[in-house]
Order: structure tokens, then C-alpha cells, then sequence
């Protein structure tokens, strides 16, 4: 998964959390943008979306098959 995300472009548009145990999915917070401009990024760069995004979050994989999760920071204005 650190190989997919070293290389995903606009580093600071976006804040990558990681799981503390297997249950528990890793969240990439979007600071800058919309979710589906992520998802869009995410997806050109070999990430799937497992569930359709609504305007605060999207489940997506990484190329290896794991799992994490897309939120827009509650904070943010698109």
C-alpha cells in the first residue's frame, strides 16, 4: 500500500491515516478538491472503487487488493 500511495501526485491535497488493527480500514482524508476528483486520481493510478462515492466518502482498493476509505475533511470547502 506505501508503494501505491509514494506514487499518487499532489501530496498535500490529501492526508493518508493508517489502520491501528486489521478491522479497522485506513482513511485518506481529502483536503483539497472534491471526493470524486480523488476518486478520479485514485482510479487513473490503479485503485478500484469497490462502493459508489456519495459528496463524503468512497471505499476503494489499492492495486494489491487492500481496502481504505476516501472522506472529504469535515472542515474542507470544495
Amino acid at each position: 500500500m506505501i508503494r501505491f500511495w509514494g506514487g499518487i501526485p499532489g501530496w498535500g491535497g490529501y492526508s493518508v491515516g493508517e489502520a491501528e488493527s486489521p478491522a479497522v480500514l485506513p482513511v485518506v482524508t481529502v483536503l483539497v478538491g472534491t471526493i470524486a476528483e480523488q476518486v478520479q486520481t485514485l482510479i487513473a493510478k490503479g485503485a478500484s472503487l469497490v462502493e459508489p462515492h456519495d459528496c463524503m466518502h468512497a471505499l476503494m482498493t489499492d492495486p494489491e487488493g487492500n481496502r481504505f476509505m476516501v472522506a472529504l475533511d469535515p472542515d474542507h470547502e470544495a
